[in-house]
């Protein structure tokens, strides 16, 4: 990882996946003393060790603001703007991380070097569900590993597509 530099914030929204990375950058000594916190040992659940409850950043950080990146057409035969073109929510995701990855990179940043992302999932067409298992899937490809152990805070949620609402109990209302 650069020592002097960091990424703040990102968004995916899968189904139309989309990311806005920005990036801050800081004194290498000011580096050294970002502090990640994950999340409690009493929380149990899978998705717990998959991000961070709080990081700290130093006075100082410079930020530097992406553009938005959505998933490229992974199936040129499938009808143009279909799910079938993008692909599941994995692959969509997969699709996105990766050009991150190069993005970053070709500026000199890696994917430990992320602090923020925001995650938004639109509901898979075949189940009418988010697929958060094909998103972590993928993600704890990236974040988390003995390899780059560095996980960003994060927030993943269902996109409702505009004019839909949903009840407590997760069905449609009109």
């Amino acid at each position: 990882m650069r020592a002097a530099r960091l990424l703040s914030c990102i968004s995916i929204a899968t189904l139309a996946t989309f990311v806005a990375p920005a990036l801050c950058s800081t004194s290498a000594n000011a580096a050294e003393q970002i502090v990640r916190h994950r999340n409690p040992a009493h929380m149990t659940e899978p998705w717990a060790r998959e991000f961070a409850e709080v990081i700290e950043i130093p006075a100082g950080a410079e930020q530097l603001v992406l553009s938005g990146v959505g998933p490229t057409v992974g199936n040129a035969a499938a009808p143009p703007d279909t799910a079938a073109s993008y692909g599941d929510t994995a692959t969509q995701t997969r699709n996105v991380l990766g050009q991150i990855e190069r993005i970053l990179k070709d500026r000199g940043y890696q994917m430990g070097d992320i602090v923020s992302m925001q995650a938004l999932i639109v509901a898979d067409p075949a189940t009418g569900k988010p697929d958060f298992t094909g998103f972590s899937g993928v993600y704890n490809q990236y974040f988390g590993t003995d390899k780059q152990p560095n996980v960003p805070v994060r927030t993943r949620a269902e996109v409702i597509m505009h004019g839909e609402v949903l009840d407590d109990d997760r069905h449609q209302r009109t």
